[in-house]
């Protein structure tokens, strides 16, 4: 069996306002999950080669970067830019779930002088542009929270359900992935041919080129984020390619 690489945290009897989730499980990758308390304000400065990709995992709050300063309740995405400092200026209890990614040294231009994309990024959880793909039955509801090209090798989403359902087992060796479940979120993580017990407030590391899916049984909820990690133009063909939009705005 594989030495499965995981961390739960008890949001009930957590101290620490910050904790330092599977540090090295992904080259490159850093994920927190930061606490505030109500007044409290938490500020990332611009670090070169790094992108920060927060998502608020439940909480309300003030976020700032650039000119852009938005009071916010519940969960969304913020990106701020390759030379923005980022502030969240907590009302309630927030939790941040902040990923810090180390983009390549080739793709570095893309990031710091972005042709598109205006930055900070800011998506709604909710309203995230729902996609399609073969591995996930027509009740389940799948969300693009950042689509690849946004950030140069990552990009995030979620997957939704309720018992029964199940994300069939697949592949993908040119994805280095984690899951993070949201606090209602209760299923059995496949990994070839083990089950792993996966509840709320839990990140794991899929195991690179592991034949994985995820299961719900009775009337348990399905409810977790892929944060994937990717190098070069195969990741990018896979995404494009089983990453398809309904142009749907459906709900459970």
């Amino acid at each position: 069996m594989y030495d499965v690489e995981m961390i739960k945290i008890d949001s009930e009897l957590q101290k620490d306002p910050c904790v330092s989730m599977l540090p090295g499980a992904i080259p490159g990758a850093e994920v927190n999950l930061r606490t505030l308390a109500a007044g409290e304000t938490y500020a990332s400065n611009p670090v070169p080669g790094k992108a920060f990709i927060y998502l608020s995992i439940d909480g309300d709050f003030t976020f700032s970067a650039g000119d852009v300063r938005q009071a916010v309740s519940g969960r969304y995405v913020f990106i701020p830019g390759a030379a923005q400092r980022a502030e969240f200026t907590a009302s309630g209890r927030t939790r941040l779930l902040e990923i810090i990614w180390t983009v390549l040294k080739d793709e570095l231009d893309k990031w710091e002088h972005p042709a598109e994309q205006k930055f900070p990024y800011i998506q709604e959880y909710i309203t995230s542009a729902q996609y399609r793909d073969r591995n996930k039955s027509d009740k389940t509801i799948s969300r693009e929270m950042v689509r690849q090209r946004i950030v140069p090798g990552f990009c995030m989403g979620s997957v939704e359900s309720y018992g029964y359902d199940k994300v069939a087992q697949h592949p993908h060796p040119m994805l280095d992935q984690f899951f993070f479940s949201f606090p209602e979120n209760d299923v059995d993580v496949l990994i070839d041919d083990f089950k792993v017990p996966m509840k709320g407030d839990t990140l794991l590391h899929i195991p690179l080129g592991s034949n994985h899916g995820v299961e719900v049984l009775g009337d348990n909820h399905m409810h977790y984020i892929w944060i994937d990690f990717f190098l070069g133009q195969a990741g990018l063909d896979r995404l494009d390619s089983s990453h398809k939009h309904t142009g749907l705005q459906r709900r459970f």
